[in-house]
């Protein structure tokens, strides 16, 4: 048996080191990485049955040798073992997935993990139409949806009960996270304060987010050459909201309070994003690139000043936060957190993004927003200056109204539009089908012609017409 696993993997071998660079190279080389990941699942698939299979023969000596072996840990072999039991003994049927191939061995963890925490009130029949149920999305789901989803197949199973069930487990929940809060502060002796604590899931988020709006950026440490990590900028953000506690007894709302600038553009950056706006006030700056001012402009309080001509002034527009915090809440409800594929950015720290641009006109709704990361807000936020096939495009579905991404060319010759697992999660939760019951929006965001500029007899533009123009897109301060 080990020499024809050697030999298989050596085929393997001898087929990837012959892969050339060319297109038919890439298919392939996909073609190898599916074949050696499914694979991997039907070799961890045995190799569970085959310590299952030893614990009934009652082989000390091979249970002793998976708990001492130097290649995990005493808690993986401890968990692995007791997968092996479920996977033959409880859950047959994921069992049966995990061994053809079908779903990972990571994803088999977490559906058991989940199928656990079902009523032990089920019967056989119950669980096996609860295995049924949750394999049904092991194509569109990962590891982390699935372990939430199988937690809650009770409630397809046996709606009414579930009701019941979940009040009394979250009276428990509720009432052993009471009793188990602490705050511990003890010295290390070394000139430091260990802190140490556990609190209810309500007051830690409460924590956590006056934490994120305190958390200074990461380029503020430039200056000093420290490079530091998001876990000592929670703890300087801790010690800001110490110090603002004592000083003035209240905090800042949420998200922070974004800075008023003053930005110089002339119209044709405004229209068409070339070239570079100016900062009043900051002379030794060389300006903002415009696509940062657009990135900028979608949620934060900034005071445009237009200008025309040889640097004619032709509007100064009212501080306008394009984002009110009635629809940054909506926002965060609907997207919970950065909204593109992949990506666990929570709310807080997440910006407002237009779908069709404030320089193209775009309004200010939710039909016309999508809460992303700043990472990801640089990279789909639209540029004049390329095609729109090699740029990220964002749609909301007509239907649920939730935000795809379309990939540029570069990534997916096919532009197949993705989605966030979560919001997969959430219609599955809601009654949808395992597969999606009809694809993202393929029309094009609505076409907004950007702000022209009419010339009078003499070749320049209309003061008036230019004013109530840049007035359209900057808004009226309302």
């Amino acid at each position: 048996m080990r020499e024809q696993m050697q030999r298989s993997i050596a085929a393997l071998w001898d087929a990837a080191l012959t892969l050339t660079t060319d297109d038919t190279a890439a298919d392939r080389l996909s073609g190898l990485v599916a074949a050696v990941t499914e694979a991997e699942a039907q070799l961890a698939g045995l190799r569970l049955h085959l310590l299952h299979e030893a614990k009934l023969a009652a082989a000390e000596v091979v249970i002793d040798g998976v708990r001492q072996s130097v290649r995990t840990t005493p808690a993986q072999a401890t968990a692995s073992l007791r997968l092996a039991q479920d996977l033959c003994d409880r859950f047959p049927l994921i069992g049966a997935a995990l061994n053809d191939g079908s779903i990972s061995l990571a994803q088999a963890d977490a559906i058991v993990t989940g199928l656990r925490k079902l009523p032990g009130r089920l019967t056989r029949v119950e669980l096996t139409r609860c295995e049924e149920a949750i394999l049904q999305h092991v194509d569109t789901l990962g590891p982390s949806e699935l372990r939430i989803l199988a937690a809650r197949l009770v409630e397809v199973i046996d709606p009414d009960a579930s009701d019941a069930d979940d009040a009394k487990r979250l009276a428990r929940e509720e009432a052993a996270v009471h009793r188990g809060r602490f705050l511990r502060l003890a010295p290390d002796y070394h000139g430091s304060m260990r802190v140490t604590g556990q609190l209810p899931v309500s007051d830690a988020a409460l924590l956590a987010a006056q934490l994120d709006a305190l958390m200074p950026d990461a380029s503020t440490y430039t200056a000093t050459g420290e490079a530091a990590s998001r876990d000592a900028r929670r703890a300087d953000a801790l010690v800001l909201l110490t110090q603002k506690a004592a000083n003035t007894g209240t905090l800042p709302r949420h998200g922070g309070d974004r800075p008023q600038v003053h930005v110089t553009l002339d119209l044709d950056t405004l229209k068409q994003g070339l070239g570079k706006a100016g900062l009043i006030g900051a002379d030794d700056i060389d300006g903002l690139p415009a696509g940062e001012v657009r990135r900028l402009a979608c949620d934060a309080g900034i005071i445009p000043v237009v200008l025309g001509g040889p640097s004619r002034l032709l509007d100064v527009g009212r501080t306008y936060r394009m984002f009110t915090p009635g629809l940054r809440a909506a926002l965060m409800q609907r997207d919970g957190g950065c909204a593109f594929p992949g990506c666990s950015a929570t709310p807080a720290c997440c910006e407002a993004h237009h779908i069709v641009p404030w320089w193209q006109g775009g309004g200010t709704r939710l039909g016309n927003g999508v809460l992303l990361c700043p990472h990801h807000h640089r990279l789909v936020e639209p540029d004049p200056l390329q095609s729109e096939p090699s740029q990220w495009r964002v749609d909301l579905d007509p239907v649920t109204g939730l935000p795809w991404f379309t990939p540029p060319r570069h990534i997916d010759p096919a532009r197949r539009p993705r989605q966030h697992r979560r919001f997969r999660l959430e219609q599955i939760k809601a009654g949808a089908p395992p597969g999606p019951d009809h694809g993202p929006p393929d029309a094009d965001p609505a076409e907004v012609d950007p702000p022209g500029t009419e010339l009078s007899d003499a070749g320049r533009p209309d003061l008036d017409d230019l004013i109530r123009r840049s007035a359209d897109i900057w808004g009226d301060g309302t």
